[in-house]
């Protein structure tokens, strides 16, 4: 067991208290967050080894880690995968952004069924068809088994022809320039970008038409 020196001062951070400065033979080794100087029982004279300064270092990153997960959560919900790509993306290691997700998991912060519902319901709001929401989702990598078992609870098709019919009827003023089967044309290219399958925006279409 390789040792590394002896801890001759601990003390807080000027920027930020809840860290603290280690110093190790006199000079400066590392800065880490103060909770770890509690629960190694650092202090000063305290013999650090090659092992257990790799386990500090784990464990600082680990609640580094946990503090960026719960930054990217205090803006919005997030997929498992997302969260997990977002952690990558700021150069935290994939084992400790598993016992992250992990813990995440347990206190229910991580749901990607009710991730799912939540994106769906502020969707729909939106007047977005169910083939872009589902788009959406699997981009966020949610399973797409729960994408669709979640689409049937919270997107009924009454909704979605509510919806279809509404943004419908909004853009139809655009294009009263045009005859009736370019109007049509338009309308329905608008409605399948917004996501909306063939058999809605047809009945949508021909229920303008009898109007």
């Amino acid at each position: 067991m390789d040792f590394v020196g002896e801890i001759t001062k601990i003390e807080a951070q000027k920027r930020d208290s809840g860290r603290c400065s280690i110093f190790v033979d006199g000079e400066f080794l590392m800065g880490i967050d103060a909770e770890l100087i509690y629960k190694f029982n650092l202090k000063k004279g305290y013999k650090l080894t090659e092992d257990i300064l790799e386990y500090i270092l784990n464990q600082e990153e680990f609640i580094q880690a946990k503090k960026a997960a719960f930054n990217l959560l205090s803006y919005r919900q997030r997929s498992y995968q997302e969260l997990k790509d977002r952690l990558a993306d700021k150069g935290f290691d994939e084992f400790i952004i598993e016992q992250v997700i992990r813990v995440l998991e347990r206190l229910n912060y991580i749901d990607d069924r009710e991730f799912a519902g939540a994106w769906i319901r502020d969707r729909v709001t939106r007047n977005y068809g169910p083939w872009v929401i589902k788009m959406q989702l699997k981009e966020k990598g949610v399973d797409e088994r729960i994408i669709n078992e979640v689409l049937d609870t919270e997107y009924s098709y009454d909704l979605q022809y509510q919806n279809a019919f509404k943004l419908a009827k909004k853009k139809e003023k655009r294009y009263r320039k045009y005859d009736d089967w370019e109007k049509r044309n338009k309308l329905a290219q608008s409605l399948q970008r917004k996501g909306f399958s063939f058999d809605i925006i047809n009945l949508v279409l021909d229920d303008l038409d009898k109007e």
